[in-house]
């Protein structure tokens, strides 16, 4: 039955040029054929379970689970499994067609791999098969040793999982299997770095191994050595890899792991379905002498997509090789879209223009112009995911070529990256230096570049899967069913970009950078894809998701928070701290009244810490000695400005001057200066020189009182100071010999009512005949700063001149 094997189910089996169905070599329980898919138009792989025999109902069971989960799976290290059916009691699925070469094959033909290859493509792997947390029942079933050694976007190197143990009984216990699976994994890096498959020979043996790390090769060791006991963590296995990695690998820069999976002519793996296509025929005896191929590192790079000249314009163009009818019958298909002659280079640069195409009975050669530039599917494998604001920019012109497609009369256009060209660059020897360093950068720092979409067919676009399903339903017209495909294929392509994950069938998760109104949005459209006829169109979904980008963010504080609505209430001060706190009065503080005070917002008990002490041992020093320097300096200003002042009797200045030693006060503390009331005469110069405390001369200057607004007159006294100072005592002066006494009533503990005060004669103001100065021998000491720092009395200040005899003042 299979080798007649024609049709099965909606599914075309390929055949060879004598008839046989092609079969492709996978699991050694399986049966695997090359067939198109009527359904989704593109070329996959067949496996039928058990190689066509019949299972049991339990085993059918955990073959048709498993399978379920596996076609949940998107990772580029699994195959992908797209469809799980029975038919005449045969159980199969189809997957994705892997194209490579098997790893055994692989070793053979070139050796052992560099080291530090090798473990970056292991990790690789045991790091994707970590991620399938939720999948052990499939997992537990997977086989390791037998992989596929393949290439992502022809850049890279990947390994691939094709064996999911379908065909078998679930496995035992969750330890037995990731034993086996580290047991498994061990041979494969046995296999990549001695160059040969592991026979039971001794490890440490081989030099590959036991420059290995410690830890590394103790578990390798153990699980070669002894597989019944061997390790059973795979997650330990994965960190002894990448340690091994970095130790092996000096430069910071070089430890990025796909800087070490580049493929270049000695790794790259050979195409298994060029071979199986072509029949072993070589390309250049197919492409004859009407093409002349470019680069044969290039051929065998992109075996479907060659580079190369035509000889007779010698233009360079892209030869694209398309399957015979024996594979997939001309009706299938439309190479060239029918409406394509309304193309025009002017009117529509965003479209890919093909150039000829020829069809033969066993090859289809399509010619398409070869531009400066690469496919998305390639800045896509470098990049991983796009930034949002690359993405609308990106966005907005393949809408652009949307409608330039339909101008064209192509209703439907393939939006899979490999379809979607971007041009940039110019062409010249360092055209491929210059879009590796484009691709590093952010398409809007970009030069200007056009995106280009292929309208027509690619082999690879008959293999590669979509990243939408064809159509939701066939009860719709044509057109409708056209234009909803348009948009939900422009739906999932920005979601693709900007999260790196094939959507089909999942739940898209964005990264945190995107804006969260931006990604509910997407992932909303995203569900909507899976509705008929409910996807915006492309126009819609562009402004609004360009809008998103630009409202304002939600903080953090904010998304915890929820919905919840927090009141804004008026802004209150929260008071603020002066400099000049000092020089407030302190007669409140000392009087302890905090009532009328206002609220201080620094809690009182807070012990305060001074950072400068040089300061604060400026803050001390005495008042006193600043204000015999102040009186200094206001009686040099007066003798020079009265000098030359008519001649009046004069009078004396009277101050009040502290008593005993000067004591350092807080700021709070200090006293403010007031000025002096003017009095009569009531006492005679003996009452004054017996009851006044004997104090050294002094000179003071009066302040006028703002309060009364009249100017005070300024008298002289002379007053001695007291041998033994009395604390709290008030202190007074006393006018010499005929003057009044001036009392302090602001330092008096029990001020007594003063006499009233007299107001001077407006028309003869007292001025004053003669300024006491000092000598100069203190103004030279005062100039060069050796004026003593006396803290216990104030120094008394000297006169020029002896008092004149007094004189009586003419009122």
């Amino acid at each position: 039955m299979i080798e007649e094997l024609q049709q099965f189910g909606s599914l075309s089996v390929a055949h060879r040029t004598g008839g046989a169905p092609v079969e492709l070599v996978r699991s050694k329980d399986e049966v695997v054929f090359l067939a198109f898919d009527n359904r989704i138009r593109r070329l996959v792989e067949l496996h039928v379970l058990r190689g066509g025999n019949t299972l049991d109902a339990a085993m059918k069971r955990s073959a048709f689970d498993r399978a379920r989960q596996a076609s949940e799976i998107r990772g580029h290290s699994f195959m992908r499994i797209l469809e799980v059916g029975e038919d005449q009691g045969l159980v199969y699925y189809t997957s994705n067609l892997n194209d490579g070469e098997f790893v055994e094959d692989y070793i053979k033909r070139r050796g052992a791999v560099v080291p530090a290859t090798a473990l970056a493509m292991v990790y690789q792997l045991l790091d994707e098969l970590l991620q399938l947390q939720g999948y052990q029942r499939l997992v537990s079933r997977m086989h390791l040793d037998r992989v596929l050694v393949t290439t992502l976007e022809d850049t890279f190197l990947q390994l691939r999982v094709f064996d999911y143990g379908l065909s078998q009984m679930d496995a035992g216990t969750e330890a037995q299997s990731s034993a086996r699976l580290v047991v498994e994994a061990s041979r494969l890096i046995f296999l990549l770095l001695t160059g040969q498959t592991y026979g039971g020979e001794n490890p440490d043996r081989f030099p590959a191994l036991t420059q290995l790390p410690m830890s590394l090769r103790i578990t390798v060791r153990s699980a070669l050595a002894d597989p019944a006991n061997a390790p059973t963590s795979i997650e330990k296995l994965r960190d002894d890899v990448r340690e091994a990695f970095s130790a092996l690998v000096s430069s910071i820069q070089a430890r990025n792991l796909r800087k070490q999976l580049v493929v270049n002519a000695s790794l790259l793996p050979q195409s298994q379905l060029q071979e199986l296509l072509l029949e072993n025929v070589p390309v250049e005896n197919i492409l004859g002498t009407r093409f002349r191929v470019e680069d044969a590192e290039h051929t065998r790079r992109y075996p479907f997509s060659i580079p190369a000249i035509n000889a007779k314009a010698e233009q360079p163009v892209t030869v694209h090789l398309l399957p015979p009818s024996r594979i997939v019958e001309k009706s299938r298909y439309e190479a060239v879209p029918l409406q394509m002659w309304r193309f025009n280079p002017e009117r529509h640069p965003n479209i890919l223009r093909s150039l000829s195409l020829w069809e033969s009975p066993d090859w289809t050669f399509l010619t398409e112009e070869r531009e400066p530039g690469f496919a998305l599917s390639r800045l896509m494998a470098e990049r991983i995911t796009l930034n949002p604001a690359e993405v609308a920019v990106l966005m907005r012109q393949v809408r652009a070529g949307l409608d330039q497609a339909v101008e064209c009369g192509v209703q439907r256009v393939d939006l899979h990256p490999s379809n979607i060209l971007l041009r940039v660059g110019k062409n010249g020897p360092l055209l491929a230096r210059e879009l590796e360093r484009l691709m590093q950068k952010r398409l809007d720092a970009w030069p200007m570049f056009v995106v280009k979409l292929r309208p027509h067919m690619t082999m690879r676009s008959l293999y590669e899967p979509l990243l939408v399903d064809m159509d939701m339903t066939d009860n719709q017209e044509e057109h409708l069913q056209d234009r909803d495909f348009r948009h939900r294929s422009f739906v999932t392509l920005a979601a693709y970009l900007l999260t790196g994950e094939r959507q089909s069938g999942g739940v898209p998760h964005f990264p945190e950078s995107i804006p969260e109104a931006a990604s509910a949005y997407v992932r909303e459209c995203v569900e909507l894809t899976r509705r008929a006829g409910k996807t915006p169109a492309p126009a819609e979904f562009i402004d609004k998701f360009e809008s998103l980008l630009s409202a304002p963010t939600v903080d953090l504080a904010t998304r915890l928070r929820g919905n919840a609505v927090v009141a804004k209430e008026e802004m209150e001060s929260v008071g603020s701290v002066s400099d000049f706190e000092d020089d407030w009065s302190g007669s409140d503080a000392g009087n302890g009244d905090l009532e009328g005070a206002g609220i201080s917002p620094i809690k009182r008990s807070i012990k305060t810490h001074d950072f400068n002490p040089l300061l604060n041992q400026k803050r001390s020093l005495p008042w006193g000695a600043l204000a015999a320097a102040a009186l200094v300096i206001l009686g040099i200003g007066a003798w020079m400005f009265m000098g030359s002042s008519a001649k009046t009797p004069p009078v004396a200045v009277s101050s009040t001057v502290a008593e005993g030693p000067v004591k350092t006060q807080p700021a709070a503390e200090k006293p403010a200066v007031k000025p002096v009331a003017v009095t009569q005469p009531t006492e005679t110069k003996s009452q004054a020189a017996t009851s006044a405390p004997k104090l050294s001369p002094a000179i003071a200057v009066a302040v006028p009182n703002p309060a009364q607004q009249q100017p005070a007159v300024p008298v002289v006294a002379e007053v001695k100071p007291v041998k033994k100072p009395v604390a709290e005592k008030p202190l007074e002066t006393v006018a010499a010999n005929t003057m009044p006494p001036v009392v302090n009533s602001e330092k008096s503990p029990s001020p007594a009512p003063a006499p009233p005060a007299v107001k001077p004669p407006e028309k003869d103001p007292i001025t004053i005949r003669r300024a006491i100065v000092p000598t100069k021998e203190e103004i030279d000491r005062m100039k060069q700063g050796h004026v003593e720092n006396r803290t216990e009395r104030l120094p008394a200040m000297s006169t020029a001149s002896p008092l004149p005899p007094q004189r009586k003042v003419n009122p």
